[in-house]
């Protein structure tokens, strides 16, 4: 059976893949659209004209540019996020090979996680997270290839479809000299890992200093910020009432349990409570991040409250897109419930595996690509509790191959181990 899998598994995943996708289009043949779709349609059409002057930096040009190039059609984008889709999963597949995982294991683990209903959603979605997805997962296929110059492009590419990713490439970089400190191949190979996403970022961190006259990545950042202090927020210098009041009426608006809705402040904008100021939208960011910085200084505790319980807890969480043939399907909703408990259980294992990694690299000053890994989700996991409150479970999806794979790897090493393989018991 071992054999026939090490055979024919690149046609398994690619024919399986696409049964799958065809059966989810049999439920769902719309295109599904959420609110941040439409700012990333506008960049993309705003693109298509030829300049970019005066565009208000809340999107970064990443994924609109591939809007662009497929025509601005939104089914040609889910096509392609079809076909990355079936790719990650032949990716994974050879990670999991690279890893000494068995041929069938590692093809049935890549085939299963490929059909699950949240990943095809995101293909259906005009959203950064399918491409994300593939994207990751073919960074860390070129790191334990050691490909340097590979790696640093999808880094780049990375910081181009989400900024926040920025930090990143600093990860990466250690790992390589850490492993192979050596002053010329740094300043040869290895520093490219850092330069190319620097270079990036600052430059569109400049475009939009043109546009907006603020010079950040993206000028939803004061706003992110701001989030963060939805529980807390009547606690804002007086100076900030004019941003404190209608956010304390949007937040009994939208409470449940006591907690108020990351939302609350995006429902202000919307509902226009601050048009009377006049100002553009990188201007009332600008003003909404000062309030959050003011306020997170002098409520440290609570800010701490809120990115521990809150969104660090939530990034653990599984989320999809909203689709109603599934929302209204008992079949699907319970394929999906199931789903959904069976990786939630490996994000919860992956959680606790976590100091085991730690501690064997405080021991044994031994920096594995298994621990890279455990960095790379746990640093995406702090951060992006300390910058943003709402759909945090979202920033964790394009790891959550890189958990399932940790995971199985601790269990192989301990349960099944090879002769020649160091388990966590000895």
């Amino acid at each position: 059976m071992n054999k026939l899998f090490q055979k024919y598994a690149l046609l398994i995943l690619v024919v399986f893949g696409l049964i799958c996708r065809i059966l989810f289009l049999f439920f769902n043949q719309t295109v599904l659209l959420t609110n941040d779709s439409q700012t990333y349609l506008d960049l993309a059409k705003i693109i298509s004209s030829g300049t970019i002057s005066g565009y208000f930096g809340g999107r970064t040009p990443g994924y609109p540019f591939l809007i662009f190039l497929l025509g601005n059609s939104t089914k040609l984008v889910v096509v392609f996020q079809m076909i990355i889709g079936i790719l990650s999963s032949v990716i994974w597949y050879r990670i999991l090979i690279f890893f000494k995982c068995n041929a069938s294991v590692s093809c049935l683990v890549s085939l299963v996680f490929s059909s699950y209903l949240h990943v095809l959603s995101y293909e259906h979605a005009i959203l950064i997270e399918s491409i994300n997805l593939f994207v990751v997962t073919l960074l860390i296929y070129y790191i334990i290839k050691n490909k340097i110059l590979e790696t640093a492009f999808c880094l780049t590419i990375l910081v181009l479809l989400k900024p926040f990713y920025i930090f990143l490439p600093f990860v990466i970089f250690t790992y390589f000299i850490y492993n192979n400190f050596n002053w010329k191949a740094i300043f040869k190979q290895q520093l490219v890992v850092l330069i190319l996403p620097l270079f990036v970022f600052i430059s569109w961190s400049y475009v939009n200093f043109l546009n907006t006259g603020f010079f950040v990545s993206s000028t939803y950042f004061g706003l992110n910020k701001i989030q963060n202090c939805v529980n807390f927020i009547e606690k804002a210098p007086p100076e900030f009432d004019w941003i404190k009041t209608p956010y304390l009426q949007q937040r009994a608006l939208h409470s449940e349990n006591g907690l108020g809705n990351p939302m609350c402040i995006w429902f202000a904008v919307d509902n226009g409570d601050f048009e009377y100021k006049k100002m553009t939208f990188p201007q009332l960011s600008y003003e909404f991040g000062k309030c959050a910085d003011a306020t997170i200084k002098n409520n440290i505790g609570l800010y701490f409250k809120q990115v521990i319980f809150l969104s660090f807890k939530e990034f653990w969480n599984v989320e999809m897109v909203s689709v109603n043939s599934v929302e209204s399907s008992y079949f699907l909703k319970n394929i999906w419930k199931f789903q959904s408990v069976f990786l939630r259980i490996f994000k919860t294992l992956f959680l606790l595996i976590i100091p085991i990694y730690i501690f064997r690299f405080i021991k044994n000053r031994l920096f594995s690509i298994e621990l890279l890994l455990v960095l790379l989700v746990l640093a995406t996991a702090i951060l992006q509790a300390l910058v943003v409150y709402g759909s945090n479970g979202r920033y964790s999806f394009p790891f959550e191959f890189i958990m399932i794979t940790i995971v199985l790897l601790v269990i192989k090493n301990n349960f099944f181990p090879t002769k020649d393989e160091t388990t966590f018991i000895k």
